[in-house]
């Protein structure tokens, strides 16, 4: 019924676009609505003075979606055939039309969504950057849900090979783009330019080019935005210094790592299992950095102190880029300094004095 009206409004010969079908649609709608709604208020108010035209709106609405409530009806001929009959012949048509219209525009930007095709709006969330395996990122996710810097930001998975966004990515509330991510219109499509954080996977363990690419993503990275915090994954050790190099502010090398972490389990049997521990936000202690305080004119104690009072052990504290760890009791603080220390969870904040 609605193709017969449609070809009403095409001229012959010449297709029409499917936006300006919706829109004749639209219209066609709106007028029969007001054909309904003036047409009972017409013939009908004579009989029932006090109809207004909200009354005959609804009416017009319940008929049109056969609900029938029978509060309102028409007595009259006219009021029955002239506007009753047409009112439900064609008013369930479009109704039917326009509701389908709006479910399929919703399943559309669903799937559009799970396929990456939509543009990302939001800001201060963090792009993660390949899909290396499910369970690395399913992991990673996890991670990142746990500790409360980063619990409530948003994360952007962007990825050329992922065909759609697994069910278990989706149900993590992750947001999808699909793209090469060492092309610049890729990471636009992702907001870098308002992102906080960054995440670079190696992309495939067996590939040695993996390192190349993250190397180049890193650097579109900081040219649309240099105020974002980089992290980025290597497999060798000798790229390590190119890609800090590119503008990385961290870079993580496993295999770098692993010879260190084989050799200290050699000594002292049991390490793995700390260090398992404090790199993992999912259970047990972790490692964090927390900003000090009135640092001004205090000690190291003064901090150890503050960590035994809070069930926090320290180890020691940051300034600038250095790491100072087991330090002298009478070592003096300065503002900027930032404690590092082991805790189940991380600290709201820490103030000495």
């Amino acid at each position: 019924m609605i193709r017969l009206l449609w070809l009403l409004f095409a001229r012959r010969g010449k297709p029409v676009p499917r936006v300006g079908v919706k829109v004749k649609a639209f219209l066609l709608f709106a007028l029969l609505l007001w054909y309904a709604s003036a047409g009972f208020l017409f013939f009908e108010l004579p009989n029932k003075p006090d109809l207004g035209w909200l009354d005959s709106l609804w009416w017009a609405l319940v008929t049109m979606a056969t609900v029938g409530y029978g509060d309102l009806f028409p007595v009259t001929p006219a009021g029955r055939y002239l506007v009753g009959v047409p009112t439900m012949v064609f008013g369930i048509g479009f109704l039917g039309y326009l509701i389908s219209e709006i479910a399929g525009s919703l399943i559309e930007t669903r799937s559009r969504r799970l396929k990456g095709m939509l543009d990302i709006t939001l800001t201060k969330h963090i792009l993660l950057v390949n899909h290396p395996r499910l369970d690395v990122v399913v992991r990673l996710v996890e991670e990142l849900r746990s500790d409360s810097a980063t619990r409530d930001q948003a994360i952007c998975l962007v990825d050329e090979s992922l065909p759609e966004l697994p069910t278990e990515l989706e149900s993590a509330g992750l947001l999808f783009v699909k793209g090469d991510p060492t092309r610049e219109e890729t990471l636009k499509k992702a907001n870098a330019a308002g992102a906080s954080h960054a995440i670079l996977l190696a992309k495939d363990p067996a590939d040695p080019h993996s390192d190349d690419r993250n190397l180049v993503t890193t650097l579109v990275l900081e040219r649309l935005n240099p105020g974002l915090f980089t992290v980025v994954e290597v497999l060798s050790a000798g790229k390590i210094r190119q890609v800090e190099l590119a503008g990385a502010d961290s870079v993580v090398c496993a295999a770098e790592l692993a010879s260190g972490l084989i050799v200290q389990e050699l000594q002292d049997p049991g390490v793995k299992a700390i260090i398992a521990d404090l790199c993992s936000d999912t259970a047990g202690h972790q490692l964090y950095f927390i900003p000090v305080e009135g640092a001004e004119g205090r000690r190291y104690a003064d901090l150890v102190q503050w960590g035994v009072n809070h069930q926090c052990a320290v180890l020691g504290y940051r300034r600038g880029g250095e790491t100072r760890l087991a330090c002298s009791a009478e070592e003096g603080l300065a503002p900027g300094d930032r404690a590092v220390l082991v805790a189940a969870d991380r600290p709201a904040s820490l103030r000495l004095g």
